[in-house]
């Protein structure tokens, strides 16, 4: 555990409005199940007698499944992906580290490294989805720390945790777009500074509007960066992907928005499984459309825990530019998490590294969950655990003091 120090000396007391800390309530057997599973553990945990009330879970002792089924998280280390299903204790590891139940929408939030003033909005089930889609804030300032601070807009934005890591990073976000309407509602609430439209990419009537909405923002400026995060339900690893998925033809929606506004950077955020897909003919047709357009382009894979993120996520990362330099990834902060052939072996890759954000770091601050609002005020300093990680999401201390802290503990 790492112990916090306050900016002027002093234990910070204020007591302070936490937003979204609510959870998914569970049922009489799925909190029987959830009981006998001890920290880092898994479906292999519940007992047979248990076991036998759920077909699913049969199924899953019978085949085989997956690890992170019915997974409590480990507190000394990040969290495995958050995903839009933390709302069920079998799609997952989302139980949390010590109490009987899952995590909320705001350690969720925490673990995709969200500031406790970010606030999310629209239906419970949105937010779930708001979260798990979202791009880890801290990871997209990493990675717009590498392009020249400068005027940027954020295509499929999401609830805004791309656009609120470039500007971290230094960026202004002039315009944004997406076809959802709640998540629309929390970047426009966490975002006033920004114009936000709806635009469905699959329409070239959209495409055109959105188009002419950025040029209105841009009043005949140069556009230095696009950023885009289609969805990845087509390319995810999480479901079946489908080569026929018609989510896939929105990565290439972007292009036609670059050939018109013909922006100095790209930046092009998605899972995996999009190298993947159709052997890497995908991937390799999309960065031979961006040369074609006059863009020099490389891909970077991306581990989010080695730049502050408190969760093992990984994603892939295009890089585009009209200057005709390829653009290197950012130098990782902290160590890799590695895992061998068992779910137990465990250890950090990067011995010259400091230790990855664990789930206690995060969020093992974080009161007793709300029952009847979403809303709870607590005072930081009364909680059992306090680390650096947990100041910056109160905005107590800056990035660069929280990796001057957690450079010390290496």
């Amino acid at each position: 555990m790492f112990e916090a120090e306050a900016t002027d000396g002093h234990e910070v007391d204020q007591t302070i409005s936490l937003f979204n800390h609510v959870t998914a309530k569970l049922s009489d057997l799925d909190l029987e199940m959830v009981k006998s599973v001890k920290p880092g553990g898994n479906w292999n945990d519940i007992p047979l007698k248990t076991a036998k009330k759920s077909k699913r879970l049969m199924q899953i002792r019978n085949s085989g499944g997956r690890t992170t089924y019915y997974g409590r998280l480990r507190p000394d280390l990040p969290s495995y992906t958050i995903n839009t299903y933390f709302n069920r204790p079998g799609n997952g590891t989302f139980i949390h580290p010590e109490r009987n139940r899952l995590i909320s929408i705001r350690e969720a939030a925490r673990l995709q490294s969200f500031s406790d003033d970010f606030r999310f909005y629209g239906s419970l089930s949105s937010q779930y989805k708001q979260i798990g889609n979202a791009v880890p804030p801290l990871l997209a300032r990493a990675i717009g720390s590498m392009i020249p601070a400068s005027r940027a807009v954020d295509l499929f934005c999401g609830a805004g945790g791309m656009s609120n890591g470039l500007i971290q990073a230094g960026h202004k976000v002039i315009a944004a777009a997406d076809v959802n309407n709640h998540m629309l509602e929390t970047y426009g609430e966490n975002h006033n500074q920004t114009k936000s439209v709806k635009s469905d990419f699959t329409k070239n009537k959209d495409i055109t509007e959105t188009i002419q909405s950025i040029e209105g923002s841009l009043a005949g400026k140069t556009l230095g960066l696009l950023a885009a995060g289609p969805p990845c339900q087509g390319f995810s690893t999480a479901g079946k992907r489908k080569d026929d998925d018609p989510r896939n033809s929105l990565l290439f929606a972007a292009l036609k928005i670059v050939d018109t506004l013909c922006p100095e950077h790209i930046l092009i955020e998605n899972v995996l499984g999009l190298k993947w897909m159709k052997g890497g003919d995908i991937l390799g047709s999309f960065m031979q459309h961006l040369e074609s357009l006059g863009y020099a382009a490389s891909w970077h894979k991306l581990y989010a825990e080695q730049f502050g993120v408190p969760q093992r996520r990984r994603r892939i990362f295009v890089l585009a530019s009209q200057t005709g330099n390829e653009f290197s990834p950012p130098e990782p902060v902290f160590s890799r998490v590695t895992t061998g052939r068992t779910r137990e072996d465990i250890h950090f890759k990067d011995s010259h590294l400091a230790e990855p954000v664990s789930v206690d770091e995060a969020i093992g601050d974080m009161p007793q969950v709300c029952e009847d609002t979403d809303c709870v005020e607590y005072q930081p300093s009364n909680t059992k655990s306090r680390s650096t990680y947990q100041q910056l999401m109160r905005k107590e201390i800056s990035y660069e003091k929280f990796i001057e802290g957690r450079s010390k503990k290496a």
